[in-house]
């Protein structure tokens, strides 16, 4: 048992672990385990101080470490240890890529040495390989970039960024001041320490001694680039759909099953939007919603006849209906909710995401929605987003899956703030009025489009082939045809569609069309086409970090038609079938008459190279062995994929009982070969590198008869033997007559959580890495089995209930100037350890701008309750006097003053703020805080809080 996974301190402190099952055993008993205690001073006040795990490690050899790598490492848990998010190793060293990041790490050749492996982790920057040397680039403008140079020419250079996301960024010459060699790698100094103890940098040496020892010369695919565009021919073909030319031209040109763009049914509509605004909008349809596809019809009539023509046309409509539209109100609540949702399940992938004043972001790049506000009340708008293939049933809206209460947030945050500037008084359809519209309904044209009864509609026009851009619809000119708003470049495509030779689309280019249409694109890649864009990327979000880029990004579509089962692809297409729920965006349905054909389409267009499948005799013999594989005892699959719906301790990656009922068996042997050949986001490692079985001791170490027992066993789907580790049950750290700690990652906390268990059965987790109380909770303590049984990449869980979450984001900051939070370290607060009292309690240390904090919480009794709260002291020095602090003392969606002092937050969290401090309650992202002004005047001020809850 890992000993360093939980720290306790004190002569006569002991960790309860109370196991209630592990795999075989059946009998409840305690164990008192042998586990490291940090045997302090007696005093109460002696810091816990420790050095990283990367100086520990260059205190020794590289010679000895090497050894013991070779010797002692475990090189299955050193390759999921390469592929885990937080060392992202194969972001950078994925092996058949184009330009990479990072070299590939097989067959380095005889100058990798194993010293030479070690010393590449704990000094990056000592010997950095030819052709991967960094440089620092300051533009005209100030900005400094550093990375790799991967392409220039004399008017351009492509710099790869070394850090955050690892964007390629074009920069013309004339854009650059200087550029200077670096001495630094773009590996980082200290990314052992994301490592938990020696053991695991020994895995990982040894898993890099197997790379480096493999076949470099293997086939592997490239990784495409993505963010490209179909071209003009095809774009034409799409807009030709996109604006229903075909209602009234015979379609001879596009040779593409993408059914036709179709209006809205306006039975559906009329009672559900405003008939002031629908008068609006036929009067002048691209001016009132900017960026419609509705082509204006009037524009050979003068500008009293279609004032005329609209109010006729309108009071028709309205008669098409007995629903009554009326304004209704919007509840601010419910349009907060909302806001969460549209930027999350996928909304913002084609409609632009907004800022706090529902300002949009990326106007320019979106699909317009108009002044919402003005069109719709809110039972038309929440009708319509449940079930929008019901009202406009070629699926460019598609449906999102909303639930009732979803729909009911997104519509009220949609038609937030209300609109005024159409009128609201109620509109009713005259008799007379309504006749002279349905004269002009069919005078106009309207009928080719909109179908408001049984009557058979026909082209009436030139069939497409015989259309040209200097007639008709296609021209700037006005006349007796509809007029549509259209750019230079989409006449142009329109152009290249109409006069492109008479071959047949092949089913890429049919797939590609289809995919632009559908705006798929926005979030899948496919070969180069596509991609979640740079801009839009924040707004793809997963429930599991743990994952990297492929927990919350949808999985690309390239190769999709040979990796899927065609049954299994028709039931995503169709009827959204996933098996990737931690993945927030939604996958939006089209609908089957729309999509279906997609199916084979993906099938035709789609092919591998069809790989040799290993014979065998004993099918149980080799079910066996697979089932070894899968287990703790092999290649420890369970430790990051679900199995049989059970999530794994690790990370709950895509259910193994069903790959072979969704993936064809040829796609899962190229897969199981070389994981980023496929996927180049997967955090997948790679067990035969190079060709090479890492478990030499299963089924002769040949890798094409290990694949094929991983199928075999994996036949079984969800009557799968159980593997090995697979039945495991809670541990429980308990706290009794003394505080306990658990420093481990958390859910949402990162790895510098400081988990504290009281006495009195309420805890919390302190944010080393930010400076902030993280989350409080009552009840029982933490299980630490996450940790334990993952190789100490999981995550500690809290038990016990009433779990109260804070913000990201340093407690204490600048008023003026605070640090805008991401998930790094604030660059101003430095963690100085902490200091454990008689209790057991800790002192959290920590500086910031030269101001020295203490943070001490403590487990006490309300005495007009008896239940327990968390009493917090937060002491700061200074050498002199100090303004302009602010202290946040907690964040929610609701946060309600109850009396002087006292807020209640979240209707379940009361926190009573001391005498000589007043708390104001603030805006914030996703909801409130609670801010306390503070001022050190004397050298020193203290703050206390009570949480109650």
């Amino acid at each position: 048992m890992r000993g360093e996974c939980w720290i306790m301190a004190g002569v006569t402190a002991y960790l309860k672990v109370r196991v209630l099952a592990v795999e075989t055993m059946k009998l409840e008993k305690y164990v008192f385990t042998s586990i490291v205690l940090v045997l302090l001073l007696v005093a109460s006040d002696v810091s816990v101080m420790a050095r990283s795990l990367s100086q520990q490690l260059k205190t020794e050899s590289l010679e000895a470490l090497a050894e013991d790598a070779r010797k002692k490492g475990d090189v299955v848990r050193g390759a999921i240890l390469f592929a885990q998010q937080n060392l992202s190793c194969t972001r950078c060293h994925a092996p058949g890529v184009a330009n990479p990041v990072g070299p590939d790490l097989t067959g380095l050749g005889a100058e990798a040495t194993d010293a030479y492996l070690v010393e590449s982790l704990l000094e990056p920057s000592k010997a950095i390989r030819k052709g991967f040397e960094s440089v620092t680039l300051v533009t005209m403008e100030g900005r400094t970039l550093a990375g790799r140079i991967i392409d220039e020419s004399p008017e351009n250079i492509v710099l790869q960024i070394s850090s955050g996301d690892l964007r390629r960024v074009s920069l013309s010459r004339a854009e650059i001041d200087e550029i200077s060699p670096s001495r630094v790698s773009a590996m980082p100094d200290n990314l052992v320490d994301q490592l938990e103890s020696r053991e695991q940098f020994l895995d990982l040496v040894r898993y890099l001694m197997e790379l480096a020892a493999a076949d470099p010369n293997r086939t592997n695919h490239a990784r495409p680039t993505a963010g490209q565009s179909i071209g003009p021919e095809l774009q034409g073909i799409v807009l030709l759909k996109e604006f229903n030319c075909e209602a009234c031209h015979r379609d001879d040109v596009t040779q593409s099953p993408l059914s036709a763009k179709q209006p809205p049914d306006l039975l559906r509509t009329t009672g559900r939007i405003n008939p002031h605004f629908v008068r609006q909008f036929i009067a002048d349809p691209s001016n009132t919603h900017p960026g419609t596809t509705m082509p204006d019809v009037m524009s050979g009539l003068a500008v009293s006849e279609r004032q005329t023509a609209a109010e006729e046309i309108a009071h028709y409509l309205a008669s098409l209906s007995d629903r009554k539209f009326s304004a209704q109100p919007v509840e601010s609540a419910a349009a907060t909710r909302g806001r969460e949702v549209f930027h999350t399940v996928g909304c913002a992938a084609c409609h632009s995401p907004r800022d706090d004043d529902s300002r949009e972001l990326l106007p320019e790049s979106s699909v317009p929605l108009g002044a919402v506000p003005r069109k719709y009340n809110l039972d038309g708008l929440v009708a319509f987003l449940k079930n929008p293939l019901e009202f406009r049933p070629s699926g460019r809206m598609p449906d999102m899956r909303l639930s009732h209460a979803e729909a009911i947030d997104v519509a009220s945050y949609l038609l937030s703030p209300p609109q005024v500037d159409v009128a609201s008084k109620p509109f009713e359809a005259l008799r007379e009025l309504s006749a002279k519209g349905k004269a002009r309904f069919s005078q106009l044209g309207c009928r080719q489009c909109h179908r408001v009864d049984s009557s058979d509609v026909r082209p009436t026009s030139l069939p497409l082939s015989r259309v040209r851009s200097e007639h008709g619809c296609l021209s700037a000119n006005s006349g007796n045809w509809p007029a549509f708003t259209l750019s230079e470049p989409q006449r142009k495509s329109i152009q290249a569609a109409l006069t492109r030779q008479s071959y047949a689309l092949s089913s890429h280019d049919q797939v590609a069309v289809a995919l632009t249409a559908f705006r798929c694109l926005n979030c899948h890649q496919r070969d180069e086409l596509g991609g979640v864009s740079d801009e839009r990327d924040p707004y793809f979000q997963t429930e599991d970090p743990n994952l990297g880029p492929q927990g919350r990004i949808p999985p690309a579509l390239t190769g999709v038609g040979a990796k899927l089962n065609p049954q299994w692809l028709r039931q995503v297409l169709v009827s959204g079938r996933t098996v990737r729920p931690y993945v927030l965006t939604r996958m939006p349905q089209h609908g089957t008459a729309n999509v279906a054909h997609l199916v084979d389409l993906f099938q035709q267009a789609d092919r591998l190279p069809q790989a040799e499948f290993a014979a065998f005799k004993d099918q149980k013999e080799m079910r066996e062995a697979g089932a070894e594989m899968v287990g703790t005892g092999g290649l420890n699959c369970i430790v990051c994929h679900t199995f049989q719906l059970k999530k794994s301790a690790n990370m709950p990656a895509v259910d193994l009982t069903e790959m072979t009922e969704r993936l064809q068996k040829n796609w899962f042997y190229h897969y199981m070969r070389n994981p980023q050949s496929l996927s180049p986001n997967t955090i997948m490692p790679s067990f035969w590198p190079g060709g090479r079985a890492l478990r030499q001791d299963i089924l002769g170490g040949n890798r094409e008869v290990q694949i094929e027992a991983l199928w075999q066993y994996l036949l079984d789907g969800r009557q799968a033997r159980t593997p090995r580790g697979l039945i495991v049950e809670p541990l429980e750290l308990l706290a009794t007559d003394e505080a306990v700690m658990l420093r481990r990652s958390y859910p949402g906390v990162g790895k510098r959580g400081i988990g504290v268990g009281y006495p009195s059965q309420v805890n919390l987790v302190f944010d080393a890495e930010q400076m902030r109380l993280a989350m409080i909770w009552k009840g029982k303590f933490a299980d630490p089995a996450g940790v334990w049984r993952s190789q100490g990449h999981g995550a500690a869980r809290p038990l016990g209930d009433s779990l109260m979450r804070f913000s990201a984001g340093p407690d204490l900051d600048d008023t003026e100037n605070p640090w805008i939070v991401d998930e790094e370290r604030p660059p101003r607060h430095q963690f100085k350890g902490y200091s454990l009292d008689e209790k057991m309690r800790p002192r959290f240390r920590y500086e910031f701008a030269g101001i020295t904090v203490e943070d001490f919480a403590v487990d006490a009794l309300d005495p007009s309750t008896g239940q327990p709260l968390i009493r917090r002291t937060v002491t700061l020095k200074a050498d002199s006097q100090r303004d302009g602090l602010t202290f946040r003392a907690a964040t929610g969606k609701t946060i309600v003053r109850r009396d002087d002092g006292v807020f209640l937050l979240d209707d379940r969290l009361q926190i009573k703020i001391d005498e000589g401090h007043a708390g104001t309650i603030v805006d914030a992202t996703g909801g409130k805080e609670l801010r306390i002004p503070l001022r050190i005047a004397d050298g020193s001020t203290r703050l206390t809080l009570e949480y109650k809850w």
